[in-house]
C-alpha cells in the first residue's frame, strides 16, 4: 500500500467514526453513486448500528476499492461483510456490491445468484431491475446462440446423411424452434436439401413456413422464393411474387431482387409452354420487355409466330436471336425452318451452311426438310429433274430414312422411269416397312410390266400381320383385278368373299328374214358363284333358251330347196321356235396370271346333236392369251342346227374354235391403249368350214367422274372371213361372215366405283361401218354352178350397252339391262332384269360380283 493509499485509508476511517457518534447516518452515503443511489437509507435502524461503525467502515473501503478498480480486494470486503452480524440493510448492501464485483470480474453467474436472492429478500432498486433484465436478456440470447449452433450443426448433418429421412427427423425435432423462428437460415438450408434428395412437398413446407417468420429478412426471403420457383407452378410463383412486390414498405433493393425472380419465373413458364400455345406469345412479351435480347423468348416468341403462319415475323425474330447471341445455333435452325416454308430455299441452305461442326441438334433435320422441301416443290412445279436432284440429297444425307427414297420413288414412277421406281421403293421399304412404300413398290413393277414379281410381293404383304400392308396388297389385286384375292386380304373385304347366285330373264331380237336370219330369243340363266379358297371361283350356271325364228311362209328357199331329187316341202320339219338349255361350268383361279376355264354344251336338244363347248384364258394386267370353242349364236341354224324340210337331212349348229391374243397398256395419267389379233375356224355338222381373222385397236384415257370413271377413247375394228356363209341353203351356216369388216370412231364409257350399294356400267360407240361380202355357191358342198350375190355396206355403225343393279336389301339385290347394236349386216337388241341373292348378309355390292357376275357385264366383254 503506498503513503498516499495509506493516508486516505486513514480520512476515511475518521469520517465513518464521526458518522456513527454524531450523524443521522446513511449506509449509502460512501456508496458509488451509479451503484446504490437508490439503495434504501439504513437511518431507522440507526440506533442498532451504532455498534456496527467497522462494518460500516468495511463498506466504505470496499466502495473505495471497487471504484478504484480492486474489484478483487472490494471483493474480500464486501463478503466479509456480507457474513458478519451486522443489520440486514448493511448485508445487502455488502451482497449488492459483491455481485457488481463479480460481474466486473465476468463471474456473471455468481453475481446473477447474489442479485436473484436480493430480488427475493424483497429489494427492488432501478439498478437491480436494470442488471437482472440485462442479465436475463443476456442469457436468452446466449441459449438461442447455443440453440442456432445446435441447431445449424444438425442441419448439416442432416443434409450430409444420405438417408433423406434423416432431414424429415430433424425438421420434426426441431419444429418447436422452427415455430419460435431459431436459426431459419439452417432450415432454409435443409429445406435445400430435402429438394435436392426429391422430397419437393417437405421441402416446399418447410419453405412456406420460413415465409411466415422472416417478414423482415429481405436476402433470406429472396432465397425462399428462389428454391419455391424449384417446388412450385410457375404461374402460382408469378402471382405470390407480384403481392410480395406490392406488399408495403420493402426496400428498393428487395423489390429488385423480386423483378429478378419474377422474369425467371416468367422464363420457367415460358419453357413449359407449347410453341403454338397463345399463352406463350403474352409470357415472351413480358420477359421481352424486361431484356429485349432474351434468347429463350426470342427463340419461343419466332416459333409461336412460325406455327402461327406468319413466317416473316418469325424470320425477323430468328434473325434478331442469331445477331444478339450468334452463340445459339438454334436461332439459324428457327431461321432456316421459316426461310424453308416461306420457298427461300437458297437463304435457308446459307443458314445451315453458316452453322459449324460439331453441328447442334435438329442440325440434320432441318437439313433434310430442305431437300424434301424442296424436291416437293419442284415437283409441284412438274420441274421433275430438280426433284429428283433434290430427293437424292435428302437420301444421301439421311439413307437410313425411308421417307426421301419413297419421294424419289414418286418423281421417278412419273417421269415413266418405273423400273429405277420399283429399285427405290424396295430399298425404301426394306428399311421402313410401311404402306407407302408397299403402294409405290408395287405400282412400280405394275408400270413396269413386271406383274409376276408385284403378284408374288403383294402375296407376301398378304401374310403380314399389319393391316395397312394388308390393304397395299388389296389395292394391287383390285388395279389387276383380282377381286377375289382383294376381298379375302382387305381386312374390311371378308363380306364380298361369300357365294352368292343370280336369275336373269333377257329377251333379244335380231332382224333379219322370217323363218331364217331374224331370231328372237328369252333366254334365262341361272348361275350359282362358290368362292374357293382365297382365290378361286367356281360357277355353275344352267341357261334355259327359247328360239323363235317366225314362220318361213310356203316353199321357202332353205335347205336342199332346188335341187334335183328334194322332196317337197314339209313345214314340221322345219321348226320356228324351240325351248333347249345350255349347262357348263366354269373355273377362276386367280394368280400371277389369272386363270379361267369354261366347259359346257351346246343348247340341248335340235336336230343335231350336242357339242362340247370350252374356254381357256390366261391373263395379267397386259396380256391376255385364250382359246375357245363356243357356239356361233347369230341364228336358229347356226346356234341349234336345223332339219332339212324337203329332204330331213339335218346341218348346222356352228362353232368357232379359235383363240386370240391381246395387249394393253396403261400409263399414270390414265391413257391407255389396247390390242387384240384373234383367229377362229367355223365348223359344223354339214356345214362348209371356214376361217376367219380379227382385230381390234383402241386408245383413249380415263378419268374420274362423280362416283365413278370415265373412259373415252377411239377405236378400231377389223376383220376377214374366208367365205361367205350367212345363208340358209344346205352347207351354209346362217353366220355373219364378210370379206372385209372395218369399224372405227370414238366410244365413251362410265362404270361406277365397286363396293357400292349400286352399280352403273354405260357404254356407247359409234363411228363408220364398212363391210363386204363375197359371192357365195348356192350349195357349197354340191358341185353347183348356182352363186348367192355379194353385198357391201358403208355408212354409221354403232352399239351402245346399259347395266344397273341396286342393292335393295342385305340379301337382294336387282337389275336391269338394255343393249344395242349395230355392227354387222343386221341390228341386233335386248334388254332384260336379274334377281342376285347373297347368302350372307352385305352392306355393299361389293367387288367380286361386278368383276365375274355375266350379268354386271356387257356382252363379249
Amino acid at each position: 500500500m503506498t503513503v498516499r493509499d495509506f493516508q486516505m485509508k486513514r480520512i476515511l476511517l475518521m469520517v465513518v467514526f464521526l458518522l456513527a457518534m454524531f450523524g443521522p447516518g446513511g449506509a449509502t452515503a460512501g456508496a458509488p453513486p451509479s451503484e446504490g443511489a437508490d439503495w434504501p437509507a439504513p437511518a431507522a435502524e440507526a440506533g442498532r448500528e451504532a455498534g456496527s461503525v467497522r462494518a460500516r467502515a468495511s463498506l466504505e473501503i470496499a466502495w473505495w476499492h471497487y471504484r478504484e478498480g480492486r474489484f478483487q480486494r472490494a471483493l474480500a470486503l464486501f463478503d466479509q461483510v456480507m457474513r458478519g452480524t451486522g443489520p440486514v440493510s448493511l448485508r445487502q448492501e455488502a451482497q449488492w456490491g459483491k455481485a457488481l464485483c463479480l460481474d466486473r470480474l465476468k463471474r456473471k453467474d455468481e453475481a446473477a445468484a447474489l442479485m436473484e436472492d436480493l430480488h427475493r429478500q424483497g429489494v427492488r432498486t432501478r439498478e437491480l431491475e436494470r442488471w437482472l433484465s440485462d442479465y436475463r436478456r443476456g442469457r436468452a440470447i446466449v441459449r438461442r446462440s447455443l440453440q442456432e449452433s445446435r441447431i445449424r450443426q444438425e442441419a448439416a448433418a442432416a443434409a450430409a446423411a444420405a438417408d433423406p429421412d434423416a432431414l424429415s427427423r430433424f425438421a420434426r425435432r426441431n419444429d418447436r424452434a422452427l415455430r419460435r423462428c431459431i436459426a431459419p437460415e439452417a432450415f432454409f438450408e435443409a429445406a435445400r436439401a430435402l429438394r435436392r434428395k426429391g422430397r419437393t412437398a417437405e421441402a416446399r413446407s418447410l419453405q412456406e413456413r420460413l415465409l411466415e417468420c422472416t417478414a423482415d429478412r429481405y436476402d433470406l426471403r429472396l432465397g425462399i422464393y428462389a428454391e419455391l420457383l424449384d417446388l412450385a407452378d410457375p404461374v402460382e410463383m408469378l402471382a405470390r411474387l407480384g403481392e410480395e412486390k406490392d406488399r408495403a414498405g420493402v426496400p428498393a433493393s428487395y423489390r429488385k431482387g423480386l423483378d429478378a425472380l419474377e422474369t425467371e419465373a416468367l422464363r420457367r413458364r415460358l419453357a413449359a409452354l407449347a410453341e403454338e400455345d397463345p399463352e406463350a406469345e403474352a409470357v415472351a412479351r413480358r420477359i421481352l420487355e424486361r431484356n429485349p435480347d432474351d434468347p429463350d423468348a426470342l427463340l419461343k416468341l419466332g416459333w409461336h409466330r412460325y406455327h402461327a403462319g406468319r413466317l416473316s415475323e418469325a424470320e425477323a425474330l430468328f434473325s434478331r436471336l442469331r445477331s444478339a447471341r450468334p452463340d445459339r445455333p438454334e436461332a439459324s435452325l428457327g431461321l432456316a425452318h421459316a426461310l424453308i416454308s416461306q420457298k427461300k430455299f437458297g437463304e435457308a441452305r446459307e443458314a445451315l451452311q453458316a452453322l459449324e461442326s460439331p453441328y447442334p441438334e435438329g442440325y440434320r433435320s432441318a437439313l433434310l426438310r430442305l431437300h424434301l422441301e424442296e424436291g416437293s416443290y419442284w415437283w409441284k412445279k412438274r420441274d421433275l429433274a430438280k426433284a429428283e436432284a433434290a430427293y437424292r440429297r435428302a437420301a444421301e444425307l439421311n439413307p437410313d430414312h425411308g421417307a426421301p427414297l419413297r419421294s424419289l420413288g414418286w418423281v421417278l414412277l412419273e417421269q415413266g422411269r418405273a423400273s429405277e421406281a420399283a429399285e427405290v421403293f424396295h430399298q425404301a421399304f426394306s428399311l421402313e416397312p410401311d404402306a407407302e412404300g408397299a403402294q409405290g413398290s408395287l405400282l412400280s413393277l405394275e408400270r413396269a410390266g413386271r406383274f409376276a414379281e408385284a403378284h408374288r410381293r403383294a402375296e407376301n404383304l398378304a401374310r403380314t400381320d399389319d393391316p395397312s400392308l394388308g390393304r397395299a396388297a388389296a389395292d394391287h389385286f383390285r388395279r389387276s383385278g383380282k377381286a377375289l384375292r382383294a376381298a379375302s386380304t382387305a381386312p374390311e373385304g371378308t363380306d364380298d368373299a361369300g357365294p352368292w347366285s343370280t336369275v336373269q330373264a333377257s329377251y333379244e331380237s335380231r332382224s333379219g328374214d322370217d323363218g331364217t336370219s331374224r331370231l328372237k330369243t328369252l333366254r334365262i340363266p341361272w348361275r350359282l358363284y362358290l368362292p374357293a379358297g382365297e382365290a378361286s371361283l367356281w360357277t355353275l350356271e344352267v341357261e334355259g333358251i327359247r328360239l323363235d325364228s317366225d314362220d318361213p311362209g310356203s316353199d321357202p328357199f332353205v335347205g336342199s330347196a332346188g335341187l334335183a331329187g328334194s322332196g317337197t316341202y314339209d313345214a314340221s320339219r322345219w321348226e320356228s321356235s324351240r325351248w333347249t338349255a345350255a349347262p357348263s361350268v366354269a373355273l377362276v383361279r386367280e394368280g400371277a396370271w389369272d386363270l379361267r376355264a369354261r366347259v359346257g354344251l351346246t343348247p340341248l336338244g335340235g336336230p343335231v346333236d350336242p357339242v362340247p363347248t370350252f374356254s381357256l384364258e390366261l391373263s395379267n394386267p397386259r396380256w391376255r392369251l385364250e382359246v375357245h370353242q363356243e357356239s356361233v349364236e347369230d341364228s336358229f341354224l347356226s346356234w341349234i342346227g336345223r332339219r332339212d324340210p324337203y329332204s330331213d337331212d339335218a346341218w348346222g349348229r356352228v362353232l368357232r374354235t379359235g383363240g386370240s391374243a391381246g395387249w394393253s397398256l396403261s400409263w399414270g395419267n390414265g391413257t391407255w391403249a389396247s390390242l387384240r389379233v384373234g383367229a377362229d375356224h367355223y365348223w359344223g355338222e354339214g356345214v362348209w368350214r371356214n376361217f376367219s381373222l380379227s382385230g381390234d385397236a383402241a386408245f383413249g384415257r380415263s378419268f374420274p367422274w362423280k362416283a365413278g370413271t370415265v373412259s373415252a377413247g377411239a377405236f378400231l375394228s377389223a376383220a376377214h372371213y374366208d367365205r361367205n356363209s350367212d345363208f340358209y341353203t344346205l352347207g351354209h351356216g346362217g353366220y355373219f361372215s364378210p370379206s372385209v369388216f372395218v369399224m372405227t370412231g370414238p366410244t365413251l364409257r362410265f362404270q361406277t366405283e365397286p363396293d357400292r350399294t349400286w352399280w352403273l356400267d354405260a357404254e356407247a360407240s359409234a363411228g363408220y361401218l364398212y363391210y363386204e361380202t363375197e359371192s357365195s355357191p348356192v350349195y357349197p358342198r354340191r358341185d353347183r354352178p348356182e352363186r348367192y350375190a355379194g353385198d357391201r355396206f358403208s355408212g354409221l355403225g354403232y352399239s351402245g350397252s346399259l347395266r344397273a343393279v341396286k342393292l335393295l336389301t342385305p340379301h337382294w339385290a336387282v337389275g336391269v339391262h338394255v343393249d344395242l347394236d349395230k355392227s354387222s349386216g343386221y341390228t341386233r337388241w335386248s334388254a332384260g332384269a336379274g334377281l342376285t341373292w347373297f347368302p350372307a348378309a352385305r352392306s355393299t355390292l361389293g367387288r367380286t360380283p361386278p368383276r365375274y357376275d355375266a350379268f354386271f357385264r356387257p356382252p363379249d366383254r
